[in-house]
């Protein structure tokens, strides 16, 4: 989606800068999500976005299939482009999850070449799974 360069001085030009964080913090209104969020009209059509992401695609255009654009500093509502990253969806599911744990690495802390995703799309770590298979295999037989 190509965002018009007036959107995206409206977006950096309605955010304050939080001096503790360096956080650029939209004053734009959130959604139920907590993202902050910004619409226009074009040649009769509204569109609506994510500030960041407004943000991300004017300076480095649209990300690849399979990525997100992650805020580092996770404040929804910040516009920075230095705080914003692209990460995979199964990364960024798993910062915001609640249970960050390093990247690179699955949540028990096996690299993350054993990753593999499942055809339901489900992403697991194998060696996590043959263990809990292991273990539900022992208390099925105890």
């Amino acid at each position: 989606m190509r965002i018009p360069e007036r959107v995206y001085q409206r977006v950096i030009h309605w955010a304050d800068r939080d001096p503790k964080t360096g956080c650029l913090v939209s004053r734009y209104s959130t959604g139920s999500h907590g993202y902050a969020q910004v619409g226009w009209v074009e040649a009769g059509v509204r569109t609506m976005t994510l500030c960041h992401l407004a943000v991300w695609r004017t300076v480095d255009g649209e990300p690849d299939d399979g990525m997100t654009v992650d805020h580092e500093c996770k404040n929804r509502r910040c516009v920075e482009r230095s705080h914003l990253r692209l990460l995979t969806n199964f990364d960024n599911a798993r910062r915001t999850s609640g249970r960050d744990w390093p990247l690179g690495q699955c949540i028990a802390g096996h690299d993350d070449k054993y990753l593999h995703t499942q055809p339901n799309g489900r992403t697991r770590c194998t060696i996590c799974r043959a263990e809990y298979q292991r273990r539900y295999r022992a208390k099925k037989e105890g």
